[in-house]
This record gives structure tokens, C-alpha cells and sequence, in this order.
């Protein structure tokens, strides 16, 4: 790992790497009638799997991400539990009150910032929201999953992945720092930090 990364970021890409396996992987492009336009999605057979270990207790399909995400779920992807704070989007929410179809929590660590929404939008409408990008679909502690990037940020900066919960969805979200390690792609890594965070989100 390079020498810039350096503290928790070293911990987190050492245990992520660690604990996550990445199996067999083939493509296929589809195009699928997403309302009323039409949109290219990659169809991916990747799964994901999280180290065998103690199941914890999912909270509930509804939840806060701040309150019901435990701080050794955040540690394990490199970000301080101390540096938790609700956020829109990942930027601090200074009215300290959720939306009422959103809860959303941020965490940071040295080059990095992890944030996490629960949401009342459909999984299915994941793929139509505006910022959206070159969606993917793919299998995480063999759990659906949509991997995306979006627009205002690019694969190196920032990814996500959705999960559905319900009848709502769940987002996890990476964002990397210009001054990390240049050569860590958030498209890559998201989909690791996503198999250590799904066993404390909602089922489906």
C-alpha cells in the first residue's frame, strides 16, 4: 500500500481486502425499459461475499443510518466512528433534522468519506435518478445490488450501490480524496466496503 495512504486508510484497504472475495465475473450489456426511456445496463454474474463470521442483528427496514449502524461496521471500512455526522448528500446537515423520506449518516476517515441514505425511492428507480451512471447489476453477500457511478464525480472520485429494503433503498456511497492515493479507484472500492456493510442494513 502506498506511503500516502497512511493511518486508518492503511487499516481499511488491509482489512477490506482481507475480508471480502471477489469471484468469477462475466458481462453481457441488455438494454431494459427503465420508465419511459430507454437505459444501457451492464448485467454482471460478480459476487461478492463478506468473511464468514457472527451474524449481527439487521435493524429494521426503515432506519437511521447514524443510530443503528454500529461503530465496528464503520471501522471496518477505515472511517472514525467519532467523525459521524447527518448529512444530505455528504455534506453536514446543519439543521440536525432528517427529510422525512430520507435518513442519511456521513462518516470520514484520512482520504476518504463513507455516507449511507435510507430511503423511501424504489430500487427499481435507482437507475433513473439524474446523477446516475453506467449502472450495473451485481450480487453482494448474495444479496441484488445495483453498482453505479455518477456524473459529478467520476470512478476514480466517487461510486455507490444500492440495495433493495423494502419497498425503499439504501445507499452506500465512497468518495476519495485528491490526496490519497491516486491509483484507488472508488468505483473498485465501494463494492468491498459495500459486503462489510450489508450485514448491517435492512433485509429486503
Amino acid at each position: 500500500m502506498s506511503q500516502v495512504l497512511g493511518g486508518v486508510w492503511c487499516r481499511c484497504v488491509g482489512v477490506v481486502f482481507a475480508c471480502v472475495l471477489v469471484s468469477g465475473c462475466a458481462q453481457s450489456t441488455t438494454s431494459e425499459e427503465l420508465g419511459a426511456e430507454q437505459s444501457t445496463v451492464l448485467i454482471e454474474t460478480t459476487e461478492v461475499t463478506q468473511a464468514a463470521g457472527p451474524a449481527p442483528v439487521r435493524p429494521p427496514a426503515v432506519f437511521d443510518p447514524c443510530e443503528d449502524i454500529p461503530d465496528e461496521a464503520v471501522e471496518a471500512v477505515g472511517v472514525d466512528p467519532a467523525t459521524k455526522y447527518m448529512s444530505i448528500a455528504g455534506n453536514e446537515n446543519h439543521y440536525g433534522v432528517h427529510w422525512d423520506w430520507h435518513r442519511a449518516c456521513a462518516w470520514n476517515g484520512e482520504y476518504h468519506r463513507v455516507w449511507i441514505a435510507s430511503v423511501d425511492e424504489p430500487f427499481e428507480d435507482v437507475p433513473e435518478r439524474s446523477i446516475v451512471e453506467n449502472v450495473r447489476e451485481i450480487s453482494i453477500n448474495g444479496r441484488a445490488a445495483l453498482h453505479y457511478g455518477l456524473l459529478a464525480c467520476g470512478p476514480r472520485v466517487c461510486s455507490e450501490v444500492a440495495f433493495q429494503t423494502g419497498a425503499g433503498s439504501v445507499w452506500v456511497n465512497l468518495n476519495l480524496s485528491s490526496r490519497g492515493d491516486r491509483s484507488l479507484q472508488a468505483d473498485d472500492l465501494v463494492v468491498e466496503y459495500a459486503a462489510l456493510l450489508e450485514p448491517y442494513l435492512p433485509a429486503e
